[in-house]
C-alpha cells in the first residue's frame, strides 16, 4: 500500500480551487451603508504544485500560494492560476455561478 500524501502545507488541488473559489456574490458594508452584487471576479495567482504518482498510476495533486519568498540558489518553479467566475443569470431569472479557467 502507498501511504504518501502531499506536503502537509498544502491541500489537494480540487480543495485548493474551491476555497479560493467560495465567493458569495455580495459585498455588504452595514457600517457605511454600502452594498456591492459581484456579477464577475477574476483571479490569477501564483501556485506551487506537489505531485504524486502512486504505485497504480494514480495521481494526487497539492497545491498552495508559495510558500517561500527567500532568494535561493534555485528558486522553486511557480505555476499561474488563472480563474474566472461568472454570475449566470440566463436560466430564467435565477442566478448560478459558473467557473471558467
Amino acid at each position: 500500500m502507498d501511504d504518501r500524501q502531499i506536503d502537509e502545507a498544502m491541500l489537494e488541488m480540487a480543495e485548493f480551487v474551491s476555497q479560493m473559489t467560495e465567493v458569495e456574490g455580495y459585498l455588504i458594508d452595514p457600517e457605511n451603508e454600502i452594498a456591492m452584487k459581484l456579477e464577475e471576479v477574476k483571479l490569477s495567482i501564483p501556485i506551487e504544485l506537489d505531485l504524486l504518482v502512486a504505485e497504480d498510476g494514480s495521481v494526487i495533486l497539492g497545491s498552495s500560494p508559495p510558500l517561500y519568498y527567500t532568494e535561493t540558489t534555485i528558486l522553486p518553479v511557480f505555476h499561474q492560476l488563472n480563474v474566472t467566475i461568472k454570475i449566470d443569470t440566463s436560466d430564467a431569472g435565477s442566478s448560478k455561478q459558473r467557473m471558467e479557467s
